[in-house]
């Protein structure tokens, strides 16, 4: 193999991990009279739609068939139905109400082909798998992601109340950073730093 072509390898190499979170051929497809969307032939549950303040549109999701984590997409302004590209994220929700959206994107949070992932498509098509490696938080219980005007909620389907209160980062839905608090059942959310809820329900480090 020459020099020119050890280069080139490295630049696709690159350009495919670079691009990997803005796959034009896996859109977000939504179905807003039915709250559902189709993301690489997964469904998920899904809120209206918010805008981020670059203009952005972000949906916040979780599982169809077995809610267990909280994603957001945030991608372009829809078109015919559906964002064309964007980037998945995953809720990790961390101490003393502070939580990170984790990006499920190829080479990050163990997310290679070192760990089994070819490619960004293997990832999308188990996001519930890649988000339990990437260190995303599990949320027990039936429930469906609302839109807030600065953030968002998970109502729960089988008990009165929302399980999980959010709030973007600058009031922006594009953020990488939330504040947090809930839930009414001290089970409902296990994260993966061990938490305890007061009577406020209000989360913070075990001793």
């Amino acid at each position: 193999m020459s020099n020119g072509d050890s280069v080139g390898n490295i630049s696709t190499g690159l350009s495919d991990m670079i691009n990997a979170d803005s796959n034009p051929f896996h859109p977000l497809r939504l179905d807003r009279s039915a709250g559902r969307a189709d993301l690489a032939g997964c469904s998920y549950i899904a809120s209206r739609m918010a805008n981020a303040k670059d203009g952005r549109a972000v949906v916040y999701l979780t599982e169809a068939a077995q809610p267990e984590h909280l994603y957001k997409f945030v991608g372009p302004a829809p078109q015919a139905g559906a964002l064309a590209h964007g980037t998945l994220y995953v809720a990790s929700l961390g101490a003393e109400g502070h939580g990170r959206w984790l990006p499920l994107v190829f080479a990050r949070y163990g997310l290679s082909a070192r760990d089994g992932y070819a490619c960004a498509e293997a990832i999308l098509a188990d996001a519930a798998d890649a988000a339990r490696r990437a260190g995303a938080s599990a949320i027990r219980g039936l429930f469906a992601p609302q839109t807030r005007a600065d953030g968002g909620y998970l109502m729960l389907c089988d008990k009165a109340g929302p399980a999980l209160t959010w709030r973007e980062a600058l009031g922006d839905a594009a953020s990488l950073s939330f504040a947090w608090h809930g839930a009414h059942d001290p089970e409902a959310i296990d994260t993966n730093i061990h938490l305890r809820y007061d009577s406020r329900t209000a989360a913070s480090l075990c001793a």
